[in-house]
C-alpha cells in the first residue's frame, strides 16, 4: 500500500459525549529541560460511546510552499519574537486573553534570536514508500493510553478531529491549527479529549471537556491571509482540561529538542482509516532535517494525525516529546520542535 505523507484535520457532522470523571494524583515535578511523564493507573476497558453519526469527510490538509516558509523567530528582533511568543487563550465560557511571554522566556528568546542561523534544513526530499502504520487495539501499554483522539467545533458549527497527548494531570498537546483555524471563525468553538480511544464507539476511560486552550500569538498576527506556511513555525497549542484525565492515564514526559537524532514514534488518529482507531509509525529523522523551529519527517501520516506527538526514549529510557507534527508540502511532513522557547512556553501553562 502506498502511504499519502500528509497531515491534518478529519471533518465529522455531529457528536455527543459522555463525561466521566477521575481521582486525584499528584502534580508532577519540573526539571531545568525535561518534564517527567507518569504512568496513571492501568486502564481497565469500558464503553463510554462518543457518537458520530451521518458521514465523515476529510477537512483541507495544512500545506505549505517551502519557498513561502517563514524564517519564525530567526528573522525577527528579540522584542518582535517576545511579542510572538505571547499567550492566547480562549476558555470554554468565551473568554478570550492575552499574556505577555514571561521574563524566563524572554531571557531565552534573546539568547536564541541572537544565535539563530546556525541551523539549516537540508534540502534533500524523501518520498514515502509503503505504508508502515501499524493499528493500537490494545491501549494497556504506557505510553499509549495518553494519546487520545480530539474533537473539535468550529465557529460555523462544523466538527473535525485531531490528535492531543496528555502531558500532566489536566494538559494536553496538539496543534495550534486544530484549536484556531485562520478561515473557519478562529477559536474553536468547542473542544473534547477522548483519551485511549480505539474505534469511534469507544472511550475505555470517558471523554473529557476542555476548559481553555492556548497558543502563540505569533500563530495569529503572523498569518499573511493565504499561506499556511507564514504561521507554521508557531503551530503548538496547549489545552487544558476540566477534569484531571493525566490521574487515569498518566501522561507523557516532554523535553527541550537538541537537534540530534531523533528515533520518532507517532501515535495518531489518521483519517484514511476506520474512524477513531489508533494507529502508530516510527520513522528515523536525522540531524540534517532540524531548522531552527521545525524539522521535517518521512513518518507516515493522514489527515487527523495532526497534532501528534513525535516521541523517543530520554537518557532514563523513559518516553519523552520532542516535537508535534503539523503539516506537509508535496513529498514530506513537518514537525514543530521543542525548542527552549516552546519549552518554556508550555511549562508557563502547564497545569
Amino acid at each position: 500500500m502506498q502511504a499519502r505523507n500528509v497531515t491534518g484535520l478529519s471533518t465529522l457532522t455531529s457528536i455527543s459525549a459522555l463525561m466521566l470523571g477521575v481521582a486525584l494524583l499528584a502534580t508532577p515535578a519540573l526539571a531545568e529541560d525535561e518534564v517527567a511523564g507518569a504512568k496513571g493507573t492501568p486502564v481497565t476497558n469500558r464503553d463510554a460511546p462518543v457518537t458520530l453519526p451521518g458521514n465523515i469527510q476529510q477537512k483541507p490538509v495544512p500545506k505549505i510552499d517551502p519557498a513561502s516558509l517563514s524564517r519564525g523567530l530567526e528573522g525577527m528582533d528579540a522584542a518582535t519574537a517576545a511579542d510572538s511568543m505571547a499567550t492566547l487563550s480562549r476558555s470554554a465560557d468565551g473568554t478570550e486573553s492575552e499574556t505577555p511571554a514571561s521574563g524566563e522566556l524572554r531571557d531565552i528568546l534573546n539568547q536564541e534570536v541572537e544565535g539563530s542561523g546556525k541551523s539549516q534544513m537540508s534540502t534533500d526530499r524523501v518520498v514515502v514508500g509503503t505504508d508502515d502504520r501499524v493499528q493500537v487495539t490494545d491501549i494497556t501499554q504506557y505510553p499509549l493510553y495518553t494519546v487520545g483522539w480530539l474533537i473539535i467545533q468550529d465557529q460555523k458549527g462544523n466538527y473535525s478531529t485531531c490528535t492531543g497527548t496528555m502531558i500532566g494531570p489536566k494538559s494536553v498537546i496538539t496543534a495550534a491549527h486544530c484549536v484556531y483555524d485562520h478561515d473557519n471563525g478562529g477559536w474553536a468553538k468547542d473542544i473534547i479529549f477522548a483519551p485511549a480511544a480505539t474505534d469511534a464507539q469507544t472511550a475505555p476511560v470517558g471523554v473529557f471537556e476542555w476548559a481553555d486552550a492556548n497558543i502563540l500569538k505569533g500563530f495569529v498576527t503572523n498569518y499573511d491571509g493565504k499561506n499556511y506556511g507564514s504561521a507554521m513555525p508557531w503551530d503548538l497549542a496547549e489545552i487544558e482540561l476540566k477534569e484531571q484525565a493525566g490521574d487515569q492515564v498518566g501522561w507523557m514526559g516532554f523535553r527541550v529538542d537538541d537537534a540530534t537524532d531523533l528515533k520518532a514514534t507517532i501515535i495518531g488518529y489518521p483519517g484514511d482509516k476506520p474512524e477513531g482507531t489508533m494507529w502508530k509509525v516510527s520513522c528515523d529523522v536525522p540531524p540534517d532535517h532540524f531548522g531552527e523551529q521545525l524539522f521535517w519527517h518521512d513518518c507516515d501520516t493522514f489527515a487527523g494525525s495532526s497534532g501528534s506527538a513525535m516521541w523517543d526514549l530520554n537518557a532514563k529510557g523513559e518516553p519523552s516529546i520532542r516535537g508535534i507534527n503539523v503539516a506537509e508540502d508535496d513529498k514530506v511532513n513537518y514537525a514543530v520542535r521543542l525548542t527552549k522557547a516552546y519549552f518554556q512556553f508550555l511549562k508557563d501553562n502547564y497545569k
